[in-house]
């Protein structure tokens, strides 16, 4: 029998949090550090902050009358060095615990993940002079023969198919992402990220991957800091999109490499992308694997007793004060 059925749960989830004013890309979809810290003077007024295990524990013993009833929960994806810098100390100042999601493959080979290369292109580069740089790129590669006949439809079609806007960026935007994120072969994709990183950024990528990921000593220091971490994935994959083999063989790589950081036995999975699938589920849910929870991208407010504990949605930060009207 379920316990609290009335409670209520506002997940939120972050990505970049800097001073946007003096960066390099201040084009980057962030939140600036200032009002960060507004929305964290918000929440506390308006929302209890729970900690992660907490949230596990009423899930493994089905009773969340223990939960408050304006709970809320942190999340940060993908283990930038703004969580170490800036959101670390406000969480510390505030007393609350954030959860964060670091890319296994970005700390351990300090790779610039194709995911952040996509980021900071679209920060650089003017989007119809890109949009129309890769339509120029697609044309080439269909004359040379790089993509399988009925592979890959007409620029237009390509267009036509992706660039569907979402409630935070236009079609030509979106259309950009879904290109290079998981529409073209990965070969290709990787390809063109590349190419398009060094025409607009025009920096290494093993020196800005260091520049932009925690390492694992940072990651170890917020940990004994009372803050939780989980697994965001190896590749930063659409993990539902994979063949079932290689998406196992990517949570488990990240369970191998952060098993310092997090407990095997009990760890929380985010969803790159917030991309899954039943298979995805099927997996990580399995006794064996130690995985408690899942966390997606949709947006509203979670019913613990009601959820799929492997399918809590988050709101964005922008739907919380000061950018968004969200209350308790």
């Amino acid at each position: 029998m379920r316990t609290g059925e009335e409670k209520k749960l506002a997940i939120v989830m972050y990505h970049y949090v800097r001073d946007l004013t003096y960066s390099r890309y201040p084009e980057i979809k962030g939140l600036d550090v200032r009002l960060f810290e507004k929305q964290l003077e918000y929440i506390r007024k308006s929302f209890r902050v729970i900690r992660m295990e907490e949230l596990i524990a009423a899930f493994d013993s089905q009773d969340f009358s223990r939960l408050p009833d304006n709970a809320c929960l942190l999340t940060f994806d993908d283990g930038y060095i703004d969580h170490y810098t800036a959101v670390y100390p406000l969480l510390k100042k505030y007393g609350m615990q954030g959860s964060f999601f670091p890319n296994a493959r970005a700390v351990k080979e300090h790779r610039l993940l194709d995911v952040n290369k996509i980021h900071y292109i679209l920060a650089a580069a003017p989007i119809g002079e890109l949009v129309a740089g890769i339509f120029d790129l697609l044309t080439e590669y269909r004359k040379e023969g790089r993509f399988a006949d009925g592979e890959i439809p007409s620029n237009e079609e390509l267009y036509r198919e992706l660039a569907v806007p979402n409630r935070f960026d236009p079609g030509e935007v979106i259309f950009v992402k879904r290109l290079l994120q998981n529409r073209l072969p990965e070969k290709i994709r990787g390809e063109i990220a590349t190419a398009l990183f060094q025409t607009y950024v025009g920096v290494k990528e093993e020196v800005f991957a260091r520049e932009l990921y925690m390492n694992k000593e940072q990651i170890r220091c917020m940990k004994e800091g009372g803050m939780f971490f989980g697994l965001h994935g190896y590749d930063h994959y659409w993990l539902g999109k994979l063949p079932k083999e290689k998406m196992k063989e990517d949570i488990l790589q990240a369970k191998a490499f952060f098993s310092d950081v997090i407990d095997p036995g009990c760890w929380v999975m985010n969803y790159p992308y917030g991309n899954y699938s039943e298979e995805v589920l099927e997996f990580i849910a399995g006794e064996e694997t130690g995985c408690r929870l899942g966390l997606t991208v949709e947006a509203r407010m979670a019913e613990p007793s009601r959820e799929n504990r492997y399918l809590l949605p988050r709101w964005d930060t922008n739907d919380l004060p000061p950018k968004g009207n969200l209350c308790c």
